[in-house]
């Protein structure tokens, strides 16, 4: 390994380079993998920076008329500095204390406060791309509000775009500041619990603070809607707001800078999080050697505690699906993101019906659709097919299949199981966290709805088609490229192009869907029963082509890959 420099900053640069490029899937060569890429690219990182840029305009439009421009960037920032806590903090956690190459970097000469920085950095910078690009959007789509209703030279005050370009930046920084400096004092912490249970369990309980803030903000608003939520920001008194101004106190300096002009509000939000990263550097150089002692101690303790039960005779699908089990739900990286987070569908489902019932555009289409025109039923399906393609991307339980085995990929071949049989589990592990959720889901839309059970029933079934071509597919791609050199379960799911191409795959085919809805019934007026008779024809043949050409695929690869 080349010398490191530690003496100063250039011994940090040199360390959040090194992470970089041994922490994140390499690109494959090959033209299949570029035209994904392309595709991810078209289908999910455009549409979602189009959709952002356009909720900030016309945010930002209403709260003009409310003489608090500044108002919707605000709260959009908020959030996102909400959600990078939220979904952060185990991020952080895992990368500085629990990473495979801490036992490597301890070892060498480098001050530990050093190592610390980096890491926090390179987790940063990974974790916070999307973020950027969001960012730029919301930017994009306030400027372009205030250039229309307030002038251009509102527009292009020249603090304001360097307040917005600095908070491309800054947004995501202070959350993961904080995610950091809880790490590190837990970790102290816990050198005397010898758990991290407590630890794991804080982004859960910043979850429900922050949903019970939301909650707790629409009292007051009176109607439930979103021109009533937009008034209640504009005027300043939303409560979730409120509170997470202080929290993130550096952000509403930044937002004052944007829609001000003001240089003052952008010096002090940049010594804001200044003063944050001093607090992060010099609590590391006291407590971090110490955390990462603890750490040491608790991964020992972790693997001596193996239950007598863990180890049972079984058949060999049974013994192979309790192992993907057990990592899983044992493994806090892909029990909230691949297993858990499943239950998003249902959830949001209700809350969807539920809170928009009887107003608004949901409440229009459940009047189609109850009045039975064809056009909401055309709709319907389509969506019933997309939240099976996308849900089954989303969890990346297929898309990791063999990213998960890590650096023991090689044991697929020494133990004494077939190669179907591993795959046939894997795959029902997708099947049993996945499918169930979307069923529920299915039976709340239907009721809400008051679809009739046999149309209940055909979702069920377009739902598993679609389901099982997401999972194969998502299978056949992590097994031709896994991602094996990784250093945290984290870094696994993010770092795994697979899981990104996955869901590029399934928004198209979305996509597709959705055509082939507008051409039957909007261009060539065939009657709804033939779009239900065409949808089902094309999923049951393209998911009897994928499972017996895929399942073959697939076994080849596992052999490539224990051969490699």
């Amino acid at each position: 390994m080349k010398a490191v420099d530690t003496t100063n900053s250039i011994g940090i640069r040199s360390l959040i380079k090194i992470f970089s490029k041994n922490t994140e899937m390499q690109m494959p060569e090959k033209t299949g993998y570029k035209v994904l890429a392309l595709i991810a690219v078209l289908g999910i990182m455009i549409p979602c920076t189009l959709v952002v840029g356009y909720i900030s305009f016309v945010m930002t439009e209403a709260l003009i008329e409310a003489e608090n421009p500044g108002g919707g960037l605000l709260f959009e920032m908020q959030i996102l500095s909400a959600f990078s806590m939220i979904f952060g903090i185990l991020i952080i956690f895992s990368v500085m204390f629990f990473s495979s190459d801490r036992e490597h970097f301890v070892t060498l000469p480098i001050p530990t406060h050093h190592l610390m920085m980096a890491k926090f950095f390179y987790a940063y910078m990974a974790e916070s791309l999307m973020e950027f690009v969001v960012l730029l959007a919301a930017f994009i789509g306030y400027f372009i509000a205030v250039g229309k209703n307030l002038g251009m030279a509102a527009c292009l005050n020249p603090v304001s775009i360097i307040a917005s370009l600095a908070g491309i930046f800054l947004i995501p920084l202070v959350p993961m500041i904080y995610s950091a400096i809880f790490s590190i004092l837990l970790m102290a912490a816990l050198s005397r619990v010898k758990s991290t249970k407590v630890f794991y369990r804080l982004s859960t309980l910043f979850l429900l603070i922050f949903a019970g803030l939301f909650l707790l903000s629409l009292r007051g608003i009176g109607e439930i809607n979103m021109e009533n939520y937009v008034e209640s920001l504009g005027s300043g008194n939303n409560l979730m707001l409120k509170t997470l101004n202080i929290v993130f106190f550096p952000v509403p300096w930044l937002s004052d800078a944007i829609s001000d002009g003001s240089i003052v509000w952008l010096l002090l939000s940049l010594l804001g999080n200044v003063a944050l990263l001093a607090i992060l550097y010099f609590l590391g150089k006291a407590l971090y050697q110490k955390g990462l002692y603890t750490a040491a101690s608790l991964g020992s303790a972790k693997k001596a505690d193996i239950k007598k039960g863990d180890i049972t005779d079984a058949s060999q699908f049974k013994a192979s699906l309790m192992k993907e089990l057990r990592v899983i739900l044992r493994t806090k990286a892909f029990s909230g993101n691949c297993a858990y987070i499943n239950a998003l569908w249902p959830v949001g489902a209700f809350l969807l019906f539920h809170f928009t019932k009887g107003k608004g555009t949901i409440a229009d289409f459940v009047y189609m659709y109850q009045a039975g025109k064809e056009r909401a039923e055309m709709i319907m399906l389509v969506v019933i097919v997309s939240i099976a393609f996308i849900a089954t991307a989303l969890n990346s339980l297929a898309s990791t299949a063999f990213t998960r085995e890590g650096q023991h990929l090689s044991l697929i071949k020494f133990i004494p199981v077939p190669f179907e049989t591993q795959l046939y589990a894997k795959a029902f592990v997708s099947f049993m966290f996945t499918y169930p959720m979307l069923v529920i889901t299915d039976i709340i839309i239907c009721v809400y709805l008051k679809a009739p059970i046999y149309m209940c029933v055909f979702y069920a079934i377009v739902m598993l088609l679609a389901h099982i071509i997401s999972m194969v597919i998502g299978i056949l791609m992590d097994s031709t490229s896994p991602y094996v050199e990784w250093d945290d379960e984290y870094s696994a799911l993010r770092g795994n192009l697979n899981t990104f191409f996955n869901m590029a795959i399934m928004i198209v085919l979305s996509i597709v869907m959705i055509g082939l809805g507008v051409l039957m019934y909007e261009l060539l007026k065939l009657p709804i029963g033939t779009f239900y008779i065409v949808i089902l024809v094309i999923l049951t043949g393209v998911m009897i082509r994928m499972v017996i050409a895929g399942k073959k695929k697939i076994i080849r690869n596992m052999e490539n890959l224990c051969n490699s």
